[in-house]
């Protein structure tokens, strides 16, 4: 079986991006259980060098823009300045899926034989199309729903790894039990 570019970064970030939906959701129900301001939980983080919560949501979407930017042979667009606000936050990763959808296979096919030249802050250099994908533009993705999943966990919210995996069904493979 041969997955394309598009096969392994698209679906794959639409449904991170479903998962981190729903963690906006697990974390307004945790702030009116546990009787926080509402957008408390937006402000915490891991670690006092870490990015807050929110900030999680907003990076993500800002890098999906990026990295497939990359992918497409154009430009990155400028980052959004989101407001660290539930609707706002949800209002981006809707934004960010229907930039997603629009993304045609052939838009990035052959990606990964291109060259790619990474600034900092993270690294720095230039990187095959394999490595960026494999390396970078995935991990760096999934780090941020895991960061955002382990803040939650640390809150008390009752998740775990079946919302972390989010919502798997027949046609994504299996009914994950």
């Amino acid at each position: 079986m041969s997955l394309s570019v598009y096969d392994i970064t698209v679906p794959v970030m639409l449904h991170g991006l479903n998962v981190m939906d729903d963690y906006l959701d697990h974390a307004q129900a945790l702030e009116r259980t546990r009787g926080f301001e509402p957008g408390t939980i937006l402000r915490e983080r891991l670690a006092s060098d870490m990015l807050t919560f929110g900030e999680q949501f907003s990076v993500s979407c800002n890098k999906v823009d990026a990295h497939m930017a990359k992918l497409m042979q154009h430009d990155p667009p400028a980052p959004h300045n989101t407001p660290m606000m539930y609707p706002a936050l949800k209002g981006r990763l809707l934004e960010t899926r229907g930039f997603l959808q629009n993304v045609q296979p052939d838009k990035i096919s052959g990606a990964q034989s291109h060259t790619y030249e990474l600034t900092p802050l993270i690294v720095r250099g230039w990187f095959g199309g394999d490595d960026y994908i494999r390396h970078l533009v995935l991990p760096d993705f999934f780090f941020h729903i895991s960061i955002a999943h382990a803040i939650l966990r640390h809150l008390g919210a009752n998740i775990g790894k079946r919302d972390y995996l989010g919502n798997l069904s027949q046609q994504s493979g299996g009914d994950y039990s």
